[in-house]
């Protein structure tokens, strides 16, 4: 996966593609639908509100699959 600071911020490399991992086989997804893996983590790191300002910063992130 392919992601901005934000998102480092909230996970370390392994925790993000474990979870990733876990979404993946969890949800198993057809090519068109690798956005919802991403969409999990995203719903898993957002911050609930903004009193210590973890999970705030902008995230961006693009999953690539490879064959």
């Amino acid at each position: 996966m392919v992601a901005c600071d934000g998102i480092w911020d909230c996970v370390s490399n392994e925790q993000c593609c474990e979870k990733l991992n876990n979404y993946i086989k969890m949800s198993k997804p057809d090519e068109s639908s690798y956005n919802i893996p991403v969409e999990h983590l995203f719903d898993n790191i957002l911050a609930p509100n903004t009193d210590d300002g973890i999970g705030t910063d902008n995230m961006t992130a693009i999953l690539i699959k490879i064959n």
